[in-house]
């Protein structure tokens, strides 16, 4: 029988406090959780992730912090979560009736199967949201996904800590967690980048690095906000949106010295034509933009048309 996670579950070790999981800590504490124990490779950082979590002599090694709680979260690396687990399956912990969750999205739950082995309740726990600084305020779990993975009993705690925390539970299959992943580092991740390549080809067209960002955040900003309200079909606007096919060739020729820059261009630009075939644009409108986008003489010199 699953026991009541919230009445009785309290006690929490975060090994690997970093960004994520100091959060999740602070995060916890405001719900009624308890953090007992810490664990962090350099002992500065472990100080720090105690402080901004208002707490004294929590710190320990993994071992130590594990047999102090109940509930375990592994926030470390996705290359150093094997060693920690085989570290832990071979210490002289009382793993029955402890659940232990990581928060990688790449992995799943079975690399944690020495521990249940030991007698642990085992998933994966991880939070569709990034975590720039430590110490994000309990409100940065508000309404976002958490996608969690494992055991039935596994299951059940994560859907009831994610709702604890304002979170919304998302079911992932065991092996779709690298797709699955893949798509939340493309929103998030590649999004930075992005970002990062459109400042520096406004830095070539003469615009200052501090003025570019300026101008480019509310920009950002509005797009994000426009992807709140409605489905990335309507969201799109731009020259692709309106099927102005003189702009997008502009664009190419103006890209040609900048390889990279016209790669990433030529590819989301068919993303986005595959986006309006859904908002009304004619058939031949399309065929002219897909055209274009695929048209290997405005291809950068030294780039083959296998590119697109």
């Amino acid at each position: 029988m699953v026991r009541n996670a919230e009445q009785e579950i309290k006690s929490v070790a975060i090994i690997g406090a970093g960004r994520a999981g100091t959060s999740l800590g602070l995060a916890l504490e405001k719900k009624g959780f308890l953090i007992r124990a810490i664990s962090c490779r350099r002992k500065n950082s472990a100080l720090e992730s105690q402080a901004i979590l208002g707490k004294k002599k929590i710190i320990f090694q993994p071992e130590e912090a594990v047999e102090k709680a109940e509930l375990i979260f592994l926030s470390v690396p996705d290359d150093q979560l094997g060693r920690l687990v085989n570290r832990l399956s071979h210490s002289r912990v009382a793993w029955r009736g402890k659940f232990v969750f990581h928060l990688s999205g790449l992995i799943d739950s079975e690399i944690l199967k020495p521990l249940e082995k030991k007698g642990a309740i085992t998933g994966s726990f991880h939070p569709i949201q990034s975590f720039p600084v430590k110490g994000m305020p309990p409100s940065h779990w508000q309404d976002i996904f958490i996608g969690i993975e494992g055991g039935r009993r596994a299951l059940a705690l994560a859907k009831k800590i994610s709702l604890r925390l304002g979170a919304r539970p998302l079911s992932v299959k065991k092996n779709k967690k690298p797709l699955y992943h893949a798509a939340c580092s493309l929103a998030s991740n590649h999004l930075v980048a992005l970002f990062s390549l459109a400042i520096s080809l406004l830095r070539e067209s003469g615009v200052k690095e501090k003025e570019a960002l300026a101008a480019l955040r509310p920009l950002v900003s509005g797009t994000c906000r426009n992807l709140v309200s409605v489905d990335p079909a309507r969201a799109l606007t731009g020259p692709v949106a309106r099927a102005d096919v003189e702009t997008v060739r502009r664009h190419l020729e103006v890209l040609k010295p900048y390889p990279r820059a016209s790669i990433i261009y030529r590819q989301l630009g068919l993303e986005a034509v595959r986006l309006v075939e859904k908002t009304g644009l004619s058939s031949s409108e399309v065929k002219a933009l897909k055209r274009l986008l695929q048209d290997k003489r405005l291809l950068p010199r030294g780039l083959s048309r296998t590119c697109l």
